[in-house]
């Protein structure tokens, strides 16, 4: 697994508003960390209620990454994984995708 690509992951189960169901990811974690470790972090990917997209979100447009559909990012949503969540490789952004998600966590993380 490697940082910046997108993976369908079983995030079940939840507690709350926590994203829930299999859905895309986006893993986060440095490459070192997710050869290594058997956890990666990620942050989930909806496409639901894309028309607002707050600081600590970013909109990925149909075939990004090879999403089937337009999408964001959510940053407000980050959580470290075991890997045996992680159903099936998608695809993989673009540096300048992952540059638009850095800064959402940001925002988020305050950093």
């Amino acid at each position: 697994m490697s940082r910046g690509g997108i993976y369908l992951a079983a995030l079940d189960p939840v507690i709350g508003r926590e994203l829930s169901k299999t859905r895309p990811v986006v893993v986060v974690s440095n490459d070192k960390n997710n050869e290594f470790s058997g956890t990666v972090t990620i942050l989930p990917i909806t496409s639901k209620n894309i028309r607002k997209i707050y600081p600590f979100e970013v909109l990925l447009r149909k075939g990004t990454g090879d999403l089937p559909k337009n999408s964001k990012v959510k940053a407000d949503q980050i959580r470290t994984l075991d890997k045996s969540r992680m159903v099936k490789f998608i695809g993989m952004l673009e540096t300048s995708h992952m540059a638009q998600i850095e800064e959402a966590m940001k925002v988020h993380l305050a950093l």
